[in-house]
């Protein structure tokens, strides 16, 4: 007897999100896979339609699309694109006499509320899950404004939640910490000395969630869609460590000490170029902590269902250092 199957659509299904609930999805015998892409024909799209999603185009930017790709859905599941427009200004022409992160800002809010909009008016909708993160413009009162990224999600999930109850009340949120590649926890090799070093803009005594995002994200969306009531608010993570835990564990596994150098963000912004659009969570982070705004969110152990990561040790394990 064949097994009625579910639909989820997959927005930003070539990301790294994105194809991580692909790939879960398409394990799954009781679901298929609509993955959705503004280019089909793309080598990582292709990628996914080989594997047994199919593939269709849509862009969130364009309502009418989106429509399309959502008919019939079961779960929908969104992350929206802070950075592609965001770079795109930074090497392009046009829009100079603007401010390119609050312009990136607004495109990815309305993107979200345009997915948001189109997914409130499907019939068979069950659940639809956000990749959000949280309000730190205004948990911290406007003091810390800088981070666009961040208060897009937050615009978008606040949006969700006071303009449109019906799709609220099949909605669940996920907070990814940390990428698990995200150069700030990540070693540098000193070319000159041929030591490695850590250089965080934080105490070394800061917690940091981290994630293995290319795996596990489509792990605890699916705990989110099949095993947890809509309205959660899940920190999604592999491990909560400090900082100082990270070096330790990267320099047992690699079998290389590596040196922890703490700066200030503005030394770090002054001397590397790395932008405000990223630091100002350095600031941030040891005021409010990560989920300051969220309320009510819970973490893995809290899950209904156990979910069964790959360790982050082991992740390590992997790398070529």
């Amino acid at each position: 007897m064949s097994t009625v199957q579910k639909l989820i659509v997959v927005v930003g299904a070539t990301g790294y999100q994105g194809s991580s609930v692909v790939k879960q999805f398409l394990t799954l015998e009781n679901w298929r896979v609509r993955a959705v892409t503004r280019q089909p024909s793309s080598p990582a799209a292709r990628a996914l339609a080989s594997t047994g999603a199919e593939v269709v185009k849509a862009d969130l930017s364009d309502p009418s699309s989106l429509s399309t790709a959502f008919d019939g859905a079961h779960s929908i599941f969104v992350n929206t694109d802070f950075w592609g427009h965001y770079l795109k200004m930074q090497t392009g022409t046009e829009h100079k006499d603007v401010n390119n992160e609050e312009l990136s800002l607004d495109v990815e809010a309305q993107n979200g509320k345009n997915a948001a909009i189109a997914a409130a008016s499907v019939p068979t909708l069950e659940r639809y899950v956000y990749s959000a993160l949280g309000p730190m413009k205004k948990v911290s009162n406007g003091k810390y404004y800088r981070s666009h990224h961040w208060n897009s999600k937050a615009r978008v999930v606040e949006y969700i939640e006071t303009e449109l109850p019906d799709l609220a009340k099949k909605a669940s949120f996920i907070y990814l910490g940390a990428y698990s590649n995200n150069p700030l926890i990540t070693p540098q090799l000193d070319p000159v000395t041929g030591t490695y070093k850590f250089v965080f803009p934080f105490k070394k005594e800061l917690k940091m969630p981290v994630v293995l995002h290319e795996e596990s994200t489509g792990k605890f969306v699916q705990a989110l869609i099949e095993n947890e009531d809509p309205g959660t608010k899940l920190l999604a993570y592999n491990l909560y460590p400090t900082l100082a835990e990270i070096t330790e564990l990267w320099s047992r596994v690699s079998g290389k000490s590596a040196d922890i150098i703490e700066i200030t963000p503005e030394i770090m912004h002054e001397q590397s170029g790395v932008p405000w659009e990223v630091l100002e969570a350095a600031l941030y982070l040891p005021e409010y902590g990560y989920m300051a705004g969220v309320d009510g969110y819970i973490e893995p152990p809290q899950l209904k269902v156990p979910v069964q990561v790959r360790s982050f040790e082991d992740y390590l394990k992997e790398q070529k250092w």
